[in-house]
């Protein structure tokens, strides 16, 4: 799996970098908003590209992040309720072993 995954990364860097070498030279007019006002023109293309991908990389780990801080709450809330049954199982237990101990000291008969 670690090969498949190195792998995979070169491939989408190789791929990346031919991309952007082919564009080097193209360029393009950006409309940010209707209209011939709002207009960068004759912008690199590969910035274009490098920007809309930077974008994406931005929104995808703000995604990661949000989701991060769910499983933390969630795990936090788990470990506050793990810690409460640990001390209840604890406080039967030491009820059982307590019967026990007075049921043998009464001679084994079971009576209190």
């Amino acid at each position: 799996m670690k090969y498949v995954k190195i792998s995979f990364w070169t491939i989408l860097f190789i791929v990346l970098f031919v991309l952007f070498t082919l564009n080097v030279y193209q360029s393009v007019d950006f409309r940010y908003f209707y209209g011939t006002d709002d207009v960068f023109k004759e912008i690199p293309l590969f910035v274009v590209i490098f920007f809309s991908m930077a974008g994406g990389f931005f929104l995808g780990v703000l995604v990661i992040l949000g989701e991060l801080m769910q499983r933390k709450k969630e795990c936090r809330a788990k470990d506050a309720e793990l810690s409460t049954l640990k001390k209840e199982l604890d406080t039967h237990r030491n009820i059982a072993v307590k019967e026990f101990i007075d049921s043998e000291s009464n001679g084994g008969n079971g009576a209190s």
